[in-house]
């Protein structure tokens, strides 16, 4: 899905005023980024949506993927449900530098569309958010945080990895993440590659901000498991954890769900279920119709429970990809019906 608001104005939407400059980052002394968040990238939380590099309407991330969206000025990190943003995942603050503005107060929820439309009105875009100023020009800013977590002031002093807040869903966000967001001089620049909006993509000579480096994932195939009847996709958001068992005379239907970050058009799904005799339970091949933030796909059939065979069901789900490389991620889950 589609982040709900472009992030371009969230510095006005912080009250702030920054001067402007057409220098590229590179041309100065660049300011080194700790990774903002605390958590394990590609174990607990991922990349969503990276900056996007193209000033047209068309959107292109550093690598020429279609992992971001136009006018997106930041980079978006999320953990994997509501579930994990309840566990408390710190924000930390990128650089050591001063506090400039904080917002606390707003609600964590997906917001609807007349919730959005107020949201905008009142300029609350960005949530729950931390601007810090690290001199030199260099500006960072940290978006969409839980409500009441904010724990710096303005005119505050913090150290690279000082926590500032944590994980939330507030403002125009559709899943748990921070947006994070750097600026030189005023100008908008992403961290992989230290270049300002319009510079273009694959830059064979340009240099990660990132103080440690950072991969870059074309997809993430996240999370997957089995539900007791049809997958719902409200519960998944909440909570991606799959029953270890479950009792066959409580089921109406087995199903086997999988969902990915970085849903790229033309991607092929194959999601199967294999029962306890290894014959197939269940199977679909799906091609992916547009390029989406994340996708949720499920396969099963209604049962009766107690006509299935007892014993562990494995569900298995493949995202392939062709491109200048084969790109190929799966996941695999099992339950034992009682």
């Amino acid at each position: 899905m589609r982040p709900l608001v472009s992030m371009r104005n969230v510095w006005i939407m912080l009250g702030l005023c920054l001067i402007a400059s057409n220098a590229v980052a590179q041309t100065e002394k660049p300011l080194r980024f700790a990774f903002p968040a605390a958590c394990r990238l590609g174990e607990n939380c991922w990349a969503v949506n990276y900056f996007d590099t193209d000033p047209t309407t068309t959107a292109a991330d550093f690598r020429c993927g279609s992992r971001t969206y136009d006018g997106h000025d930041g980079t978006d990190f999320a953990v994997r449900d509501a579930k994990a943003m309840e566990q408390r995942v710190n924000v930390l603050a990128a650089a050591s530098g001063t506090v400039l503005r904080v917002r606390d107060g707003v609600r964590d929820h997906q917001p609807s569309a007349a919730e959005l439309a107020k949201l905008l009105a009142d300029k609350q875009g960005c949530g729950n958010g931390v601007v810090v100023d690290h001199g030199d020009g260099w500006q960072s800013m940290y978006c969409h945080m839980k409500q009441g977590s904010v724990v710096v002031k303005p005119r505050q002093t913090v150290r690279a990895g000082d926590a500032i807040g944590q994980i939330g869903q507030s403002g125009a966000a559709e899943f748990p993440h921070v947006h994070f967001g750097v600026t030189f001089n005023g100008k908008d620049v992403d961290p992989f590659t230290g270049l300002k909006r319009g510079s273009g993509c694959g830059i064979a000579n340009s240099a990660s901000l990132w103080d440690q480096p950072i991969a870059y994932a074309p997809l993430s195939l996240y999370a997957a498991g089995f539900a007791p009847g049809a997958a719902d996709y409200g519960q998944i958001q909440q909570d991606v954890g799959s029953p270890g068992t479950m009792r066959r005379a409580d089921l109406q239907a087995l199903t086997f769900w999988m969902v990915y970050f970085g849903a790229s058009r033309g991607d092929r799904i194959h999601i199967e279920v294999t029962g306890p005799d290894g014959r197939a339970f269940a199977a679909q091949d799906i091609v992916q119709e547009k390029d989406r933030a994340r996708q949720f796909y499920f396969v099963g059939k209604k049962v009766d429970g107690s006509k299935l065979a007892p014993g562990s069901y494995t569900g298995k789900a493949i995202v392939a990809r062709d491109g200048k490389e084969m790109l190929r991620e799966d996941i695999v889950k099992t339950v034992t019906l009682e």
